[in-house]
C-alpha cells in the first residue's frame, strides 16, 4: 500500500472535535448497568443518516445521568459492551498515572526530565543517546502533560526529508511497517530514538502548546521508571481493577492486532478509498493512543477521575483540570485533559484508524457522555467530528439536560 493512501493511526483528536463544543457526562456513582433508550435511538439514527447514507458504520453512545445510565447504538448486535479502539483518551490514563505517582511523592510534575526520580539517584528518564532529544534539561514533565514541551511528534508528523535516514520524508511508523513488517513491535525507546538521533524539534519548551504522542511516549517511560512495572501493569492495578474496568486493555504486542470479542468493527474513508480497519498493531501507541475498551467502561472511567474517584483526590484532579487556552484548534487544555470553552464538559477527544470517539463529564449537570463512530472520515474529519457533538448534544436534551 502507498504511504499517501495509509490509513490515518492516531490522530491529534481534540483536533477537529475540540473546535466545537462538547459532550456532557456521566451520572450515578455505582457501575450502573446501561439501558436502552428509545429517544436516543432515534437522536442517533436521524444524525447518522444526515451525516451519510452511504458511508459504512455507525454511531455508539453511552450516557449517564443522576437518573440512570443508558446505551444506544445504529449498529447491528451493539451494546455498552463492545469494544473498540478510544485513541487518545488513552493519554488520560497515562497523565492520571503520572498525577498519581506525584500524589504519592514519587515524582514531581514540575521537574526537568534529566532529574533524579526523588529518593534516589536514577534519573527520569534513561541517560542515553537514545533519550537525549533537544531542550531535555529545560522540559517540565508539567510541559509534557500539557503538551506545551515543543517535543517532536513522531505518530503525527513525516520525519523531515533534509534527515539522513531511509525514513526521512516519511511516518516512521508507516515506514517500519512497510520494511520489517506490520507485526513489528515498536518500544518507547525506539520511538524516542527517532527525535533524539536526528534532534527533532518543534520549539522551545514552555512557549507555545503543540499537540504531541511522543510527549506522552516519554511519560509513560517515567511511569514504567518510577513504578517499576510496565505501562500497562501499572494502569491496570491502580486503575482498571480499582474502577471496574475489566473490558479496557492497552495492548503493546505488534502480533496482538486481533480486538476482544464482541468488537464493532471500524472502517477509514482516506482518498475516496474504504479501508477495513479494525485489527491492527498498536505497539506504537503505548500511552498515547493503544486503549481498548467498552462504552459502559470508558464513560465510568471518566465519570470518576473527573469527579475525583478513580483514585486522585480532588486536589489532584483540579490541577489536571486547570485547563488554559492553546491558541488552536484544541482551544484548552490542562494536565491530559481539554476543557470544553462551551461549559459542556472536561475530557480527551480520540481519532484512530476506523474510530472517532469523544468522552466528556459535565460537573454542572453530573452527566458523562461518550459517542464514537466506526468510521473515520479522514477525507472529511471536520464534518464527521460536529455531527458527535452536536448528536451528543441532542441525546443530552433527550434525557433533560
Amino acid at each position: 500500500m502507498k504511504f499517501a493512501a495509509r490509513p490515518p493511526r492516531c490522530l491529534l483528536l481534540a483536533v477537529a472535535l475540540a473546535c466545537a463544543g462538547g459532550l456532557a457526562g456521566c451520572g450515578g456513582d455505582s457501575r450502573a448497568e446501561m439501558t436502552p433508550h428509545p429517544g436516543l435511538q432515534q437522536v442517533l439514527a436521524r444524525q447518522w443518516h444526515g451525516f451519510s447514507t452511504t458511508l459504512p458504520g455507525g454511531l455508539a453512545i453511552a450516557l449517564i445521568t443522576p437518573e440512570g445510565a443508558y446505551f444506544a447504538s445504529t449498529l447491528d448486535g451493539a451494546t455498552a459492551d463492545s469494544h473498540f479502539r478510544a485513541a487518545s483518551t488513552t493519554k488520560t490514563f497515562t497523565a492520571a498515572a503520572i498525577m498519581l505517582l506525584q500524589q504519592r511523592g514519587l515524582l514531581r510534575i514540575d521537574d526537568v526530565l534529566t532529574a533524579m526520580i526523588p529518593g534516589t539517584t536514577r534519573p527520569y528518564l534513561p541517560a542515553t543517546a537514545s533519550y537525549a532529544i533537544p531542550h531535555q534539561d529545560r522540559i517540565t514533565i508539567r510541559q509534557l502533560l500539557s503538551h506545551r514541551a515543543g517535543v517532536f511528534d513522531v505518530g503525527n508528523q513525516d520525519i523531515p526529508a533534509t534527515v539522513d535516514a531511509p525514513h526521512a520524508g516519511m511516518r516512521y511508523v508507516d515506514w517500519v511497517e512497510d520494511t520489517r513488517g506490520a507485526t513489528h513491535t515498536f518500544t518507547l525507546d525506539e520511538l524516542v530514538d527517532v527525535v533524539a538521533r536526528h534532534q527533532l524539534v518543534n520549539g522551545p519548551p514552555g512557549e507555545a502548546f503543540r499537540y504531541s504522542n511522543t510527549g506522552y511516549s516519554l511519560l509513560a517511560k517515567m511511569v514504567e521508571r518510577v513504578s517499576g512495572k510496565s505501562f500497562a501493569q501499572f494502569v491496570h492495578d491502580e486503575f482498571l481493577m480499582p474502577n471496574g474496568l475489566h473490558d479496557t486493555s492497552f495492548p503493546d504486542d505488534g502480533r496482538g492486532q486481533q480486538l476482544p470479542a464482541p468488537f464493532l468493527e471500524g472502517t477509514t474513508r482516506v482518498g475516496g478509498t474504504l479501508l477495513p480497519t479494525t485489527h491492527f498493531n498498536v505497539s506504537w501507541g503505548v500511552g498515547e493512543g493503544n486503549v481498548v475498551t467498552t462504552p459502559a467502561d470508558l464513560a465510568h472511567w471518566f465519570r470518576r477521575l473527573v469527579k475525583g474517584e478513580a483514585g486522585l483526590s480532588a486536589q489532584t484532579v483540579a490541577q489536571m483540570r486547570a485547563c488554559e487556552p492553546t491558541g488552536e484548534h484544541h482551544v484548552t487544555y490542562g494536565l491530559g485533559l481539554t476543557c470544553d470553552p462551551a461549559g459542556l464538559g472536561i475530557g480527551h477527544n480520540g481519532g484512530i484508524a476506523g474510530y472517532l470517539t469523544t468522552a466528556r463529564h459535565d460537573p454542572a449537570t453530573d452527566v458523562t457522555v461518550v459517542i464514537f463512530a466506526t468510521l473515520l472520515d479522514a477525507d472529511d474529519l471536520m464534518t464527521e467530528a460536529l455531527m458527535l457533538y452536536e448528536t451528543a448534544r441532542q441525546a443530552r436534551a433527550v434525557l433533560g439536560y
